[in-house]
């Protein structure tokens, strides 16, 4: 009777378990696409500085805006809009990468403390903002001070695809 007991359980998982099938996930291609690459120079007179009360939560950061007609209504509402900052990661070998935005840019900035000259690497963080027609680079500092100087030019690519 015991047999019988563990038997009949068994045999009511081993029915539902047949009755399960595996579902394959595909992915959505859009045929079609297309990809829209535009490179922005960001020179230091480019960076606009907007500044609130130099206290943390302020709205302290600088920021440079540029055209992109590659960023239309369309491209908004049904495409993706990306952006990238090259950076030398090994100034040695002159070696970089594309990193996404947002990223958090280790900006090199010269000191002078006592007389004697320092660099100190700041993390500053980068981001974008975009519209119909616009994109907005934007720079500010990870304690909600002013961010640094931007004394290097910076070259970001934005990807638009519809």
């Amino acid at each position: 009777m015991k047999l019988l007991k563990l038997f009949i359980p068994a045999l009511a998982i081993l029915a539902l378990a047949q009755g399960c099938t595996k579902e394959y996930i595909t992915n959505e291609y859009y045929e079609g696409a297309k990809v829209y690459a535009r490179d922005f120079t960001v020179t230091p007179s480019d960076w606009r500085r907007n500044t609130g009360e130099n206290e943390p939560g302020f709205d302290n950061y600088l920021y440079a805006d540029f055209d992109n007609p590659d960023i239309t209504q369309n491209a908004v509402d049904n495409g993706t809009i990306q952006a990238f900052i090259y950076t030398i990661y090994d100034v040695a070998q002159n070696l970089g990468s594309w990193n996404p935005l947002p990223f958090v840019y280790p900006l090199e900035i010269k000191t002078n403390e006592g007389g004697v000259e320092k660099i100190v690497i700041a993390p500053e963080n980068t981001r974008f903002e975009y519209n119909v027609g616009r994109v907005t680079f934007i720079i500010q500092d990870l304690d909600g001070y002013d961010p640094e100087d931007i004394t290097n030019s910076m070259s970001i690519k934005v990807c638009v695809t519809i």
